[in-house]
């Protein structure tokens, strides 16, 4: 069909309803060199160019052997039948069930996602499912305020950098006030203003926080104060307590490592779990099982969605308008495939690796672990020299860790080393071998 713009007359009306002077004041927090004026596209090309084209493109892309790179988007993995069943047609052209009832076969496997989510998270409800962590928690953040009609927050320090800045975005856009504080000024801050406490274990930095302890300390001091979780990597539940059982009221996390490979950094699953208090203020879509009103047959429908698609906009939850169907499709199957004892077992070898590694590492002159509780598959290093180090690791093939003055300026030569089931023993001695050749190539230049 033809598109025809707004004529002039138009625009300007609804500019005018708006209360801005001009299209360019839409976009007046959108830095200047961010503004793309026009597109530099080349020619189009034949498919036989394109492909060809497409493929020169792609031998550009460095395949690592194995890596030790984490930070909220992890290498583990992926069950054959994920891609597999994810894979058919049926599945990956569908976005999302718009015409709801008639999508019976998407429903039941959202169905089935919310409640595997449920069993392994031990919360009474999960959503069907969000864009991806960081907008997970910043919603958990938005509904916290509207459940206890307060309005500040404290984040726990140890949250990951980049979560910390969408959920000050969404702050800065619903008016709310929010804190980064240390473990050791937490307790000082509780008063009868905050709405909730989020914290995120294991931590960006690897650490297992004592979840139990800071729970029954948070709810002696302030016990109608929401105590809202995220993690980034969920394997850990094979070996941890679940958060339903550690008296959690909202759980969110990033659900990537559950069948969804990091390819270029996304896509990511959006996980959002709540007590059954918190039913009708979860965002998005819950997906419920019921019968004919006149008959015995079952079938799956959309029970809930408290977004603005669907009710008045004042009265909406969430103006997030989609579910990550197929991402969370590949989840379902990666948790069916393995199930509690693969689950477990994978956890386990996370949990060996890492610390294996972080014992050697820091036996060898010049590396210090820095990490003073227990972690899972990452924990801090410091290193002599951590450019020497993550230059050997690529000549080793090996994608090295993350150098943390990309979010901590002050944290000079220290890496954050992230180790899962798929770092091999030899994956293992040529990385370690890369940490003591550097230690003795720094020597030499001194």
């Amino acid at each position: 069909m033809d598109f025809i713009p707004h004529d002039k007359d138009s625009i300007k009306e609804m500019l005018k309803v708006i209360g801005v002077n001009s299209i360019n004041d839409l976009y007046r927090d959108i830095p200047n060199d961010l503004k793309i004026n026009k597109l530099d596209l080349p020619e189009g090309l034949s498919e036989p160019d394109l492909l060809r084209k497409l493929e020169q493109l792609a031998h550009k892309n460095k395949i690592y052997s194995s890596s030790f790179l984490g930070a909220g988007c992890y290498y583990h993995y992926i069950p054959s039948l994920v891609e597999f069943v994810i894979s058919r047609s049926e599945f990956y052209t569908s976005y999302t069930p718009y015409q709801a009832e008639a999508s019976q076969g998407y429903l039941q496997a959202i169905f089935e996602y919310q409640s595997a989510i449920s069993r392994l998270t031990g919360m009474d409800v999960a959503n069907a499912s969000m864009y991806d962590g960081s907008t997970a928690l910043a919603e958990a953040a938005i509904i916290s305020t509207i459940i206890t009609r307060k309005n500040k927050i404290l984040l726990l320090e140890g949250i990951h950098p980049e979560y910390l800045e969408v959920i000050k975005t969404y702050c800065w856009g619903y008016h709310i006030e929010y804190e980064l504080v240390s473990e050791k000024l937490l307790f000082s801050k509780l008063n009868e203003d905050i709405a909730a406490i989020l914290f995120q274990s294991p931590n960006f930095f690897g650490e297992i926080e004592d979840v139990p302890s800071l729970v029954k300390k948070i709810r002696k001091i302030m016990p109608k104060c929401l105590i809202i979780q995220v993690m980034t990597d969920l394997t850990c539940l094979g070996i941890l307590k679940p958060p339903g059982e550690l008296d959690i009221d909202i759980f969110v996390a990033e659900g990537q490592s559950l069948g969804i490979a990091p390819s270029f950094g996304g896509p990511g699953l959006g996980i959002f779990t709540a007590k059954e208090l918190f039913l009708r203020k979860v965002p998005g879509r819950l997906i419920g099982k019921t019968k004919e009103i006149n008959g015995e047959k079952e079938g799956f429908i959309l029970t809930l969605q408290a977004r603005e698609q669907h009710i008045r906009r004042e009265k909406a939850i969430s103006n997030i308008c989609t579910n990550q169907s197929l991402c969370s499709l590949a989840a379902l199957i990666y948790l069916v495939s393995l199930g509690k004892t693969g689950l477990r077992e994978i956890a386990t070898q996370n949990f060996q690796k890492a610390n294996y590694v972080k014992q050697k590492l820091g036996e060898i002159e010049g590396f210090e672990v820095l990490n003073q509780k227990p972690t899972y598959n990452e924990f801090l290093v410091r290193c002599p020299n951590i450019n020497k180090f993550r230059t050997l690791c690529k000549k080793e093939n090996l994608l090295p860790p993350l150098k943390l003055t990309k979010y901590f300026p002050d944290m000079k030569d220290v890496a954050l080393i992230c180790v899962t089931e798929m770092n091999k023993k030899s994956d293992i001695e040529a990385f370690l071998n890369a940490a003591l050749l550097s230690i003795q190539k720094t020597k030499r230049r001194d």
